[in-house]
Formats: structure tokens, sequence, C-alpha cells
């Protein structure tokens, strides 16, 4: 049974708690994906220290903190078990006015070989899904409706498959690394993102 939870993932109590709740109350952590994330941002040159403290905060503390309190109860765990991270395309493809977001998706993908490389050997995965453009209400808030709408008929021009993604593509993804169907893959980044980048 899959359970969503809302909480300030920049708070390591926070976290913790939530891990230990859920492997008390479910008899351990089987799968466990760090998918919150906030965007900011601006021209480098101009971005403010509060911007990349809070940024840097939600995007990849917040994926460290999840990281290490599902990881140390999995490896205490003979089955071991699934760790899903989110990175994005901005890791791969910088982009005008999000340096800050790009940084902390890069780290998240090194994060998560790295901690692959580590606990591999206590039968848990770490993967990493990094999402080419979905139409969200992050992604709305922060360009707004004319500019993303103008940002979305650029990428369908020049995309493989003509289009730009949708919250149900990434969820697939994030089903396939949970599941027993990628049992022989970890320290892996899965990009669906209609073909715009081929890494």
């Amino acid at each position: 049974m899959a359970e969503g939870a809302a909480l300030d993932v920049s708070d390591k109590t926070q976290v913790d708690a939530l891990a230990q709740r859920v492997a008390v109350e479910r008899g351990g952590i089987h799968i466990w994906c760090n998918i919150a994330g906030i965007m900011l941002g601006g021209p480098f040159l101009d971005e403010s220290e509060e911007d990349l403290d809070r940024i840097l905060a939600v995007n990849l503390k917040g994926v460290f903190f999840g990281c290490q309190a599902a990881g140390r109860i999995m490896v205490n765990q003979p089955e071991g078990g699934s760790i899903i991270n989110t990175s994005s395309a901005a890791a791969d493809a910088p982009s005008p006015n999000i340096g800050s977001y790009a940084i902390c998706k890069a780290g998240v993908v090194q994060m998560t070989k790295t901690l692959a490389v580590e606990i591999g050997r206590k039968h848990v995965r770490v993967n990493a899904v990094a999402p080419g453009f979905v139409i969200t209400g992050m992604t709305t808030g922060f360009f707004g409706q004319e500019m993303q709408d103008a940002l979305v008929e650029t990428m369908r021009k020049g995309a493989p498959l003509r289009s730009v993604g949708e919250p149900e593509d990434i969820a697939a993804a994030i089903l396939y690394l949970a599941s027993d169907a990628s049992r022989f893959m970890t320290g892996q980044v899965i990009r669906p993102n209609g073909g715009v980048a081929m890494v």
C-alpha cells in the first residue's frame, strides 16, 4: 500500500520521524520516493542567498535526509528496498534563469549514484527519475501561463515525440523503479523526456 505524506523535507527531524512511523506501522520500508521540490530562480548573477538557501534546503538536503532516513531502515531489512529520487532534465541541459535548480538536480544524480554504490550489497537499489518538461502547478507558477504556453509549443516542435510530458508519464517511470521489473537496476537515471535530451 502506498502512502503520501505532507511535511517539510528540509527538516531532518520531520523526515526521520516519518520514516520511523512508516517502519513501525508497515513493518519496514520497501519503497521510498523523494519527490518534493520547488522552483526558484532568475539570472544567475542576481539570485539571492535566501532563494539559494531555500532551494538547496528542499531540493537537495530534503532528498539527502530522505535517503538517509529510508536507507538506514532498508539496510537492516533482509529484502532491502528501493529508493527513488527525483532529478530533472535541467541536470543535463542547462537553461537560463534556473541555475540553482539545476545545481540541486545535478547533485541529486550524484547522490543517487554514490548511495547506490554504498548500500547495494544490502539489497537496496537507489535510482532517479529526471523528467523533461512537464506541465504542473509548479511550472505554471514559475513561468506564468503565457510563457509556459510558448515553451510548450517550442518543445513540442523540437521533441522527437512532438509532445511534452504529463504527470502520469513520470509516475509510470517511478512505478517501474519501485517494482521488481527493475530489480537489476541501481545507480541509474531514467529520463522520460520525449526524446528532447538523449544522454
